[in-house]
């Protein structure tokens, strides 16, 4: 399983960890420019130190239980941010007419619904299993910040152009692949089995192929000024609701300040 929960040494770079997977996981393509590489490795290196990335309230929950007041906010925000994601993703589809971006898109959302049970699923199943149902879930009034984030993907993902879209998931997917790992360590350190963590140890592999999807798609694309700029303003858009986001959820949740 990859390990990502510490910030880049420098004896290790993070984008090591996307350059070499496991069977089964989503490699990059080769890229002939090695500019190119270079310009996204440098990108994921920067994601990865994002404040929103490297949050206060994630690394405190590494190693510090909540309660069950605490736990029941963390993860009925959570619900709303992840919800609806697999249908803001596939609303790309519709900016392009590259076949490379078009397969690498479908493959990301394929992993999330083509499989019995989905994702959501047993998304649902983990929040049941912490006492989190749907009779819950649809009671609660989610904080303003959190549906901020959910409108301001759905903008992001479906309203932007490709190249600015493509850099808001490339965020997307790096950050959830370190997000993850920091949640299964949570939830380990409550005293949560393996099986209860099922859903966040799936994800933590997962995440690093669907950035490296995200690579594949745009690396033909990030040649130009023009191109990397629209690239990077939706990553850091993207990142800096994330940002505001755990802000909002660690004043809820009153860890990690």
């Amino acid at each position: 399983m990859t390990e990502l929960n510490a910030p880049p040494s420098a004896t290790t770079p993070v984008w090591e960890h996307f350059d070499h997977v496991e069977s089964g996981i989503r490699r990059r393509i080769a890229v002939a420019d090695p500019a190119v590489k270079d310009y996204l490795d440098r990108m994921l290196a920067r994601i990865a130190a994002h404040r929103g990335v490297e949050h206060p309230l994630l690394n405190a929950y590494r190693t510090t239980a909540l309660d069950p007041r605490q736990e029941s906010h963390m993860y009925s925000e959570c619900y709303y941010f992840f919800r609806y994601l697999p249908f803001y993703i596939t609303g790309m589809a519709i900016k392009t007419r590259d076949e490379m971006i078009l397969r690498e898109i479908i493959l990301n959302v394929a992993d999330e619904v083509g499989s019995d049970p989905t994702h959501s699923t047993l998304f649902a199943g983990f929040l049941a299993r912490i006492g989190l149902d749907k009779d819950h879930l649809s009671h609660y009034q989610p904080l303003d910040v959190t549906e901020r984030l959910n409108d301001g993907i759905r903008r992001l993902y479906t309203e932007s152009s490709i190249h600015k879209a493509l850099g808001a998931l490339y965020a997307d997917e790096t950050m959830s692949s370190i997000m993850v790992s920091k949640i299964n360590d949570g939830l380990r350190n409550q005293g949560y089995d393996e099986d209860l963590r099922h859903f966040w140890q799936l994800h933590i592999d997962l995440e690093v192929g669907h950035s490296n999807s995200v690579f594949n798609a745009i690396a033909p694309y990030v040649e130009s000024a023009a191109a990397r700029a629209e690239f990077e303003e939706g990553a850091f858009e993207f990142l800096g609701l994330v940002e505001r986001y755990w802000d909002g959820v660690q004043q809820l949740v009153g860890l990690g300040q």
